[in-house]
Formats: structure tokens, C-alpha cells, sequence
């Protein structure tokens, strides 16, 4: 398996098929800067997991 990469809007995946979006960050736990505002934005499930 290969990792592909592409530039764009991660909030908006090409294609039909599940994607999985990697983001590392610190361990804080804080949701509210940064990349994971535009992830609440579009889906509100993975901060209500934090």
C-alpha cells in the first residue's frame, strides 16, 4: 500500500469511498484552533468523541 497525497480542501474528499483524513497534533486535548475548526464545520462527530 502506498500513501497518496493531494492538495486541497480536506473537507472535501474526492471520490465516494470512506477516506481517512491524518492529523497530528499535541496532546492537550483542546478542540477549537486551527484544522479541526474546518473538520467541525463539515462533520460534528469527531469533537463530540474527544
Amino acid at each position: 500500500m502506498s500513501i497518496i497525497y493531494f492538495k486541497g480542501d480536506a473537507t472535501k474528499p474526492l471520490g465516494s469511498a470512506n477516506k481517512i483524513i491524518a492529523h497530528i497534533c499535541n496532546d492537550i486535548g483542546g478542540w477549537g484552533k486551527g484544522f479541526v475548526t474546518a473538520i467541525s464545520k463539515r462533520w460534528s462527530e469527531p469533537e463530540k468523541m474527544v
